[in-house]
């Protein structure tokens, strides 16, 4: 997909200002048949990390050539557009997380999700706390979903709020009428 994608972020305020040696990760989120997985360029580290939540086991032979081409479109992305030269990509290892595994089929892009809040290159307790559980990973999503739908830069809250309201006046009332029986 990635020689697909238009990354032209240049004549963004925001990506004028960047300085690629200061972002020690860059991440990734890549969708291989319905299943999330995310790779990571850790600068500091000196690694190209895989994170799987399904903890694939054949990483060498099914998920590495598709992340090479992944990481290779990043990097000479950020050749042209933003690197400091003085990052050594061929010094760069590979690194593929196996500590974590989803409880479910479904819960990926959620994994992806929480990676890309607390990964700091490394395993840490925040990346799987409870996160066996599946009514923990479904708060987390309806958390999320609120997060997005409340959003004051949510150009559709307004109506999606009126709706909610609709709904929920309709279905008291359907239990009123419940309880009157």
């Amino acid at each position: 997909y990635y020689d697909k994608v238009d990354l032209d972020i240049t004549n963004k305020e925001w990506a004028k200002k960047l300085s690629f040696t200061e972002c020690n990760l860059w991440f990734f989120p890549y969708c291989d048949n319905k299943h999330y997985i995310m790779i990571c360029v850790n600068i500091k580290a000196e690694r190209f990390e895989v994170l799987d939540s399904l903890r694939h086991k054949d990483f060498e032979k099914y998920y590495k050539p598709m992340a090479v081409r992944v990481i290779q479109y990043a990097i000479n992305y950020m050749k042209t557009q933003f690197a400091d030269k003085t990052v050594r990509w061929e010094r760069f290892t590979w690194f593929n997380l196996e500590k974590v595994t989803q409880p479910d089929q479904i819960s990926c892009g959620m994994y992806i999700i929480r990676w890309m809040r607390h990964w700091e290159g490394k395993y840490n307790s925040a990346l799987t706390k409870d996160w066996k559980r599946i009514d923990l990973i479904n708060e987390e999503r309806e958390c999320l979903m609120l997060d997005i739908i409340l959003d004051e830069e949510n150009l559709e809250r307004e109506r999606i709020m009126k709706e909610a309201t609709k709904y929920c006046n309709m279905k008291n009332k359907k239990k009123d009428l419940k309880e009157r029986r």
